[in-house]
């Protein structure tokens, strides 16, 4: 019985260390606050919706930001989830700067996949099949770049 005491307070300590390490984590508060569903991520009062729309002759997801408090859409039809996870860990600490550049990284990222698609698309069907290799080959470099922009800013 002493064991299982014992036990039982060893994990109420490190319970009580991870709350106190996350006021110091933004990180690790997030991930201890969010709750995940089939279509959503909550994190303390914003919502990522997950939305399947069609894209470019295929689906995709697309993300949405939405306060929980207000029920406003904060930001709409993002293209990564780590954009969305971004902005809302901004909004959460209240660094607004830098938002706006994150919607524009997002829709040039989206932009870049689209383009990425089309081309495919129409080298896979012999037009002008040279020219649009190259295009998607520039196209994937832009895609690629747009994420790596972002994910520097998370």
């Amino acid at each position: 019985m002493h064991e299982i005491i014992s036990t039982l307070d060893k994990i109420d300590l490190a319970a009580h260390r991870l709350v106190e390490t996350a006021h110091h984590d933004m990180d690790l508060e997030l991930a201890i606050t969010s709750k995940i569903t089939e279509n959503s991520v909550s994190i303390q009062q914003y919502r990522i919706d997950i939305i399947l729309n069609e894209f470019a002759g295929t689906s995709k997801k697309f993300y949405t930001i939405v306060n929980t408090d207000t029920a406003e859409i904060v930001y709409a039809e993002l293209g990564l989830f780590e954009t969305a996870l971004s902005m809302v860990k901004r909004l959460l600490t209240g660094k607004h700067s830098g938002l706006d550049e994150l919607k524009l990284l997002d829709d040039a990222y989206s932009n870049s996949l689209y383009e990425v698609y089309m081309y495919k698309g129409k080298a896979n069907r012999g037009i002008n099949e040279d020219v649009m290799v190259a295009k998607l080959s520039q196209a994937k470099y832009k895609l690629q770049d747009s994420k790596l922009k972002i994910l520097r800013k998370l």
